[in-house]
């Protein structure tokens, strides 16, 4: 394929999307996507506007329309796929299952996350190119993901399907191992992210249930 011809194919991405206000968030996710993709396999730093616009066929100042600056588009992406996987664990909550099941559906969800564009820039890309506000909105959102699967773990222990001695420490444990994924994680490889995701928690899974 001729750079001309995936210039074209980029621009047919970026304006299939109707130019309507209504559109606008459309227009939004495909810059943090492109943004996404470029710092998690470039870096951030090595990562530039005008290498993000190229990529989508647009002008710099359409980026700028949608974003105020490099560091706003980081955490735009780590704050969109946060809330994103938020919204999805909401949705699900009023599911009625043994602690241990429920346990398996959020890092189902997590692990569709970590592993989706947004969630392996989130792993790969340190927080500390963001200020100081950025960072302290962002942690408290992961935060709440770790006092989740905390109060699950609690559950857990009430109805008798999880065993767990340091909630705390299975916390960090699983969550690490969650994170660590997008290091080695391929699209090209044999497993699926949902098999991962399946394969990494019934390691943990063997452990938390009483024989």
């Amino acid at each position: 394929m001729t750079e001309r011809t995936s210039q074209r194919r980029r621009g047919k991405i970026w304006n299939s999307v109707d130019l309507r206000q209504e559109q606008h968030d459309a227009k939004r996710h495909l810059i943090l996507r492109q943004a996404a993709i470029l710092f998690a396999n470039r870096g951030f730093h090595e990562t530039s506007i005008d290498r993000i616009a190229a990529a989508l066929d647009v002008t710099k100042p359409t980026i700028y329309y949608y974003v105020e600056s490099k560091e706003d588009l980081l955490y735009q992406v780590a704050y969109t796929g946060l809330v994103d996987l938020q919204e999805a664990l909401a949705a699900d909550g009023d599911v009625v299952l043994p602690a241990i099941d429920r346990l398996e559906r959020f890092f189902t969800m997590y692990g569709k996350l970590i592993l989706s564009e947004f969630g392996v820039c989130l792993a790969l890309v340190s927080d500390r190119s963001l200020s100081i506000q950025s960072r302290r909105k962002l942690r408290a959102l992961k935060k709440q993901f770790e006092l989740a699967v905390r109060k699950i773990l609690d559950d857990g222990k009430k109805d008798g399907t999880i065993v767990v001695d340091d909630p705390r420490m299975l916390t960090f444990a699983i969550f690490g191992a969650f994170n660590w994924a997008p290091q080695w994680f391929s699209n090209s490889g044999a497993s699926s992210p949902e098999e991962i995701s399946a394969a990494i928690f019934n390691v943990f899974r063997k452990t938390l249930v009483q024989a």
